[in-house]
């Protein structure tokens, strides 16, 4: 007997959304990269990588749940939270060793790339421990290889794009720009790294196809996954980690620590 696909939609808001969080949390980042830089080697500088990897990799995280939540099937679906919150984990346990390699010595590309396949091996493994959290009885998954190779690929280049802009904003050329110059560059930069972000995980949701094997288990929820529970941990997260990196970016401002008064070298130089 041949088993049909299992027929799915978009919801065009939570599409949306996903973007938005990919590029506040790639914003966010991108401004503690120049503490991050500054300090490396300081007493503070772990404290700014940390936040760094935190606001990063949850946000990508944040997003790749809100980009599931726009997947609407005629199915009985469930997530795994154990499983789901593992996969946040992922996201931050490898993008902080990355940004490590970026800034313990002299840039290179070698470097980059070592930093960047880190960083990309932890968002694939973010997504697909996210997917493997997505329960859905009746049915069985199969793969795409080419959107699944394509997905890794994205990963890796998108990390090692974004790893480039974070060792730029620490560089003589960030010192040589005025203020709104620089928030112009991050605005953009971040509009960038968002695209970057959510299309590695488009690709990775169509690298996933679930075939109907049992319609008698497959169920009718409508809806799809009941979200009430995983839109308030991310709402109520994704407003904890932003607001303390606000804070953290007002407060280093506020002791003369904003990126026009950094001491990039000599002023001899």
């Amino acid at each position: 007997m041949e088993h049909e696909m299992l027929h799915h939609n978009w919801m065009g808001s939570y599409i949306l959304l996903s973007y938005a969080i990919a590029v506040a949390a790639s914003y966010m980042s991108l401004e503690l990269a120049g503490r991050a830089g500054r300090v490396f080697n300081s007493a503070s500088s772990r404290f700014w990588l940390i936040a760094q990897a935190l606001v990063l990799g949850y946000g990508i995280w944040a997003m790749h749940f809100v980009g599931m939540m726009a997947f609407q099937v005629n199915a009985a679906t469930s997530l795994n939270y154990p499983i789901t919150v593992l996969s946040g984990l992922i996201a931050v346990a490898f993008v902080y060793p990355a940004l490590l390699v970026l800034h313990s010595g002299a840039f290179t590309l070698r470097r980059l790339g070592i930093a960047g396949a880190i960083a990309g091996t932890g968002i694939v493994a973010m997504h697909y421990s996210g997917m493997a959290a997505y329960r859905m009885p009746g049915t069985e998954l199969q793969i795409n290889v080419v959107a699944l190779i394509a997905s890794v690929i994205i990963a890796v280049g998108a990390s090692m794009a974004a790893l480039f802009l974070f060792h730029t904003l620490t560089s003589d050329w960030a010192r040589r720009q005025t203020k709104m110059q620089l928030n112009l560059v991050k605005v953009g930069a971040a509009a960038v790294m968002g695209v970057a972000i959510t299309g590695m995980h488009y690709t990775g949701m169509a690298a996933l196809q679930f075939k109907v094997v049992d319609e008698m288990k497959l169920g009718i929820a409508a809806d799809g996954i009941d979200t009430t529970l995983l839109a308030l941990v991310i709402g109520v997260v994704s407003f904890l980690l932003m607001g303390l990196a606000v804070t953290s970016v007002l407060m280093d401002a506020g002791r003369g620590g904003d990126l026009d008064d950094l001491d990039f070298g000599s002023a001899a130089d």
